[in-house]
């Protein structure tokens, strides 16, 4: 264990290991802490209304992801399943990933919602990442259904989903007074099914191309992504302009 740790801090590891994947875990985790208190401090400390703040933030995000995948060129997605559409020859899986794009423009400002609302950046994370958990779940036995995904489900599974269940009831049901009631707040209600309905069809998206690569296939992570950000950038910006157009921010930001 000590042996794999040491790796994973201070070498290069490569695709498909396990020291790669603990890589990507605490990468993730502790860019999540630091996007969790930044949006805390920005509403609380600097009195930044919820959406400025995630105008801003979801700005930042884009102009990363974006730089990274053409700079890197990741957007040129390797295909062996071609099709000819309106006069262009694009890979077959564009059918799929850019749905899937649409819904990462989704996630993005939903999730920084979340964080602004008045509860704390734990018992958001808490109703996200259990939900999450719930989701991937129920997509695992549906692809295994579809004959989509051959995986053997351990029991360890379902006990995560238990638990994550019983983490969002509590957080859901449990209301102290003076308390936010979550389930009883519209904007809370809409923005978190907003973000479940988008995550679950991502998810699915996701684990079909995974799932369905044939021996011969490649198998294009990057590209993927790539494809994703760069949909997900274009639904946004179209969003943004028609929200921008159509509704007086300024008005409509409640300091929440």
């Amino acid at each position: 264990m000590l042996k794999t740790l040491n790796t994973v801090f201070t070498q290069k590891t490569h695709e498909g290991t396990t020291e790669r994947l603990l890589q990507y875990a605490f990468s993730y985790f502790g860019l999540y802490v630091i996007t969790g208190y930044l949006a805390k401090y920005f509403a609380k400390t600097l009195a930044m209304g919820g959406n400025t703040y995630t105008v801003y933030n979801t700005i930042g995000g884009m102009l990363i992801c974006n730089v990274v995948v053409l700079a890197w060129g990741w957007y040129k997605f390797k295909s062996t399943d071609r099709v000819d559409f309106l006069g262009m020859n694009m890979p077959r899986e564009f059918f799929y990933i850019i749905p899937s794009g649409i819904c990462t423009a989704v996630i993005i400002p939903t999730t920084t919602l979340m964080y602004v609302l008045p509860i704390s950046v734990m018992v958001a994370m808490i109703i996200m990442r259990a939900s999450v958990i719930i989701i991937s779940r129920v997509i695992d036995t549906i692809q295994i259904a579809q004959g989509v995904l051959k995986k053997t489900v351990y029991w360890e599974e379902n006990v995560a989903v238990v638990f994550a269940l019983i983490a969002v009831s509590i957080k859901f049901i449990y209301v102290k007074p003076g308390d936010f009631d979550f389930l009883n707040n519209a904007a809370a209600m809409t923005i978190l099914t907003s973000y479940l309905i988008a995550y679950s069809i991502r998810i699915y998206i996701m684990n079909y191309y995974k799932n369905t690569r044939k021996k011969d296939a490649i198998y294009d992570t990057k590209g993927f992504f790539a494809v994703e950000q760069i949909s997900s950038t274009l639904a946004l910006l179209t969003a943004g302009t028609i929200l921008f157009y159509s509704v007086d921010l300024g008005m409509a930001d409640p300091k929440t």
